[in-house]
């Protein structure tokens, strides 16, 4: 049998009842489910039991996940249990229709992707044949969730005949999201390794079935150093990076487990990359003695290189904010919930953490094949607090998953691509499409009736659509911005400065920081934090830009957000200008985690910004955008640019280079091996691929 040859593969014996119930209810070969079953029931194996059949009987597969990390992992593990397949992976660049895909049997994408190559009408979409939808609870998040919804509603109303599977931890309303998905509702509450969830307070631990356990001491503390007694390994979650931060560094005082090769990796990256980074030096520091700290805020090299060290077991403690709950398969003996309470910029306070993120961190507790049960513990400091936190989370279901598409900002943007996928649409055929959402499902007719005429209405106004009174038309720029997948209104801004943009270019005024900020207005861009001491100096520089639409037009509704959008443009006029990400960290107070992820969608809108520009018959200031996109995806000076474009070389070594004389193709192509590797961060193996890449470009060049 087939399935016996996956399970073999696998390296599986037996199967978990969470497998057993899609063989029960004959879901292998036909039908549509959704499976919610606790983390680490084998939810991934069932699907990958009904993917495997898919195969074998010549279809193609779809797997979707709402994080990179986690589709990095299922790419990973699914190269080498389907082997016997063409396995490919998706992510990035989205204006391609990826056309080529079309050639494998199995892809793995985020959902942003797949909505990517539907709003380029890719041809191999209507080739598949399974849907395989992970992490199906993400289309309650407010930023995620719009999209997982749409693009599935989409393809489920172009493709009927696909087979739809969804996974999730825990899904408290499973009728109603398998109502949408038109599928069957399974939910299985076994889990290989039983999970004790309890509450520590005033050296107490209180279970959920009101049990207790006395235990000295207060915190944190007494619950690491009890786990770390018996063997296991700790994830301890905290709301703020500061505070994961400097409790790494308060529990690497306390203990030392060593960590050499992680230590070795660490002190590698920050000699090559990040040498002057606080930040790293400090995760330096601990992992030396086997702890490990976790946020957005690290280089993605290093949170994988944090995740592989913890899996082999040479970390035995990493703190971490809760983001590392929603990624890549991490589990520990013991998880510690630090604070009930977290700060959300949406509503500018500080809130309770919903129960479905409690479950999500409390979830991580108990590693298969390795620990006989996990613990998760949420501590308490105070009687106040013990009373809300056992009510509120060892008590309670978590909340149902609603549709997060009533956003009018998310609904535009997706009614945009619909019509332009769609080439036009009438009003009947639309409201069609969104009857399958959950958004419809859970809010009836009445709540399309209130937001579709408003949104098709002034994406009319702003030139994106025509009306020609019987149905909707994308208009040419309508068309490109939906395929740049850009938010309409980060679009329209665009568009807006156009005009000032043009007469300083004429000028040959100075842009990049004036764009810069632009860019970092836009809706599509990331709010980044402000250091108390850093404000009166991004005020100065906020007072100093010469803005392309003046503020009282701009989309900035408070100082706050202005200055946040002031140091985002600082950090990236300063990246480049090919300052070090570690000069940029003590200036701005902008760690390198977050820096790359500025520049990666500054790099992306910078692109759709010449685009732009270039459809609006702009073509020389499309051009110099066009440069600026590169200088941001690799922060570079100009005159590095055709450096940094040879495999290898990258910013530091592009800068090192120039320095030295070798500042185009040629000067690398006519070096000597001997004097090339010399050169800080060279070395022997290397110059010699510098020199062949460098001869093959330049005499193909030459001979044109």
């Amino acid at each position: 049998m087939s399935i016996d040859n996956l399970l073999r593969r696998a390296g599986i014996d037996s199967l978990y009842p969470t497998q057993q119930a899609i063989i029960g209810y004959g879901l292998l070969d036909e039908g549509n489910f959704v499976l919610a079953a606790p983390t680490a029931s084998g939810k991934t194996l069932a699907a990958e039991m009904v993917m495997n059949e898919e195969l074998e009987n010549g279809g193609k597969v779809l797997y979707l996940a709402p994080l990179r990390a986690l589709a990095y992992e299922k790419y990973e593990e699914f190269t080498h249990i389907f082997n016997k397949w063409n396995v490919r992976i998706s992510i990035g660049d989205y204006d391609s229709s990826e056309e080529p895909l079309g050639d494998y049997d199995l892809v793995i994408m985020t959902y942003e992707k797949f909505d990517s190559v539907q709003r380029h009408k890719s041809s191999w979409l209507f080739d598949i044949s399974l849907l395989v939808l992970d992490e199906v609870h993400y289309v309650g998040d407010p930023h995620r969730g719009p999209t997982l919804e749409m693009a599935v509603s989409k393809f489920m109303y172009c493709n009927k005949s696909a087979r739809r599977i969804a996974l999730s931890a825990t899904i408290t309303n499973l009728n109603e999201i398998s109502r949408w998905l038109d599928a069957k509702p399974i939910r299985v509450d076994w889990r290989p390794v039983p999970l004790k969830v309890g509450m520590f307070f005033d050296g107490t631990i209180i279970y959920q079935d009101g049990t207790t356990e006395p235990l000295s001491g207060r915190g944190i503390l007494p619950l690491v150093e009890r786990s770390l007694k018996s063997g296991g390994q700790v994830i301890v979650f905290y709301n703020r990076r500061v505070d994961a931060v400097s409790w790494a560094e308060k529990l690497a005082s306390k203990f030392n487990f060593g960590g050499k090769e992680l230590s070795e990796a660490v002190g590698s990256l920050k000699l090559s990359t990040y040498s002057s980074s606080k930040l790293v030096d400090r995760l330096a520091s601990v992992v030396k003695r086997g702890v490990a700290f976790h946020h957005a805020g690290l280089p993605f090299e290093l949170r994988k290189a944090i995740e592989k060290s913890f899996k082999r077991g040479d970390l035995k403690i990493i703190t971490a904010t809760p983001t590392l709950a929603a990624g890549v398969n991490l589990p520990a003996r013991t998880v510690i919930i630090s604070s009930y309470m977290r700060y959300d910029r949406s509503v500018g306070r500080i809130v309770p953490i919903s129960i479905m993120e409690f479950w999500q961190m409390a979830g991580r507790a108990g590693r298969p094949r390795y620990d006989k049960y996990g613990e998760a513990f949420i501590i308490a400091n105070s009687e106040r607090d013990a009373d809300i936190m056992f009510r509120r989370y060892l008590s309670s279901e978590p909340e149902p998953i609603s549709s997060s598409l009533y956003d009018i900002s998310q609904l535009r943007n997706h009614v945009l691509a619909l019509i332009s996928s769609q080439g036009y649409m009438n009003r009947d055929s639309l409201y069609e499409i969104f009857q399958r959402t959950l958004l419809s499902i859970q809010g009836g007719d009445k709540i399309l009736d209130r937001s579709l005429p408003y949104v098709l209405s002034s994406l009319e106004k702003e030139g994106f659509l025509i009306n020609d009174g019987a149905s909707y038309k994308a208009t040419s720029i309508g068309r490109r911005v939906s395929e740049l997948y850009v938010d309409p209104s980060s679009a329209y801004l665009m568009i807006q400065s156009m005009d000032e943009l043009e007469r300083r270019f004429a000028l040959s005024e100075m842009l990049e920081l004036p764009i810069l900020q632009l860019i970092a207005m836009l809706p599509d861009m990331p709010r980044i934090s402000i250091q108390r001491g850093k404000r009166h100096m991004l005020e100065e520089a906020a007072e100093e830009i010469e803005m392309l639409i003046p503020l009282e037009e701009s989309p900035i509704s408070s100082l706050s957000e202005l200055l946040q959008i002031t140091k985002a443009a600082l950090s990236l006029n300063m990246w480049i200008s090919g300052m070090s990400e570690g000069d940029i960290e003590e200036k701005l107070g902008i760690e390198p985690g977050d820096l790359r992820g500025l520049a990666e969608t500054a790099t992306w809108l910078c692109y759709a910004y010449s685009e732009i520009a270039r459809l609006l018959g702009n073509y020389e200031v499309s051009e110099w955008l066009r440069k600026l996109f590169m200088r941001i995806k690799y922060g570079a000076t100009e005159e590095l640019l055709s450096l940094v474009l040879v495999k290898g070389i990258g910013r530091i070594r592009a800068k090192i280079l120039y320095e030295k004389g070798y500042k185009t193709i040629k000067d690398i192509a006519l070096a000597n091996t001997e004097d090339l590797e010399k050169l800080p961060g060279i070395g022997k193996q290397l110059s010699r691929e510098l020199i062949n890449q460098a001869r093959s470009v330049h005499y193909a060049s030459s001979s044109d």
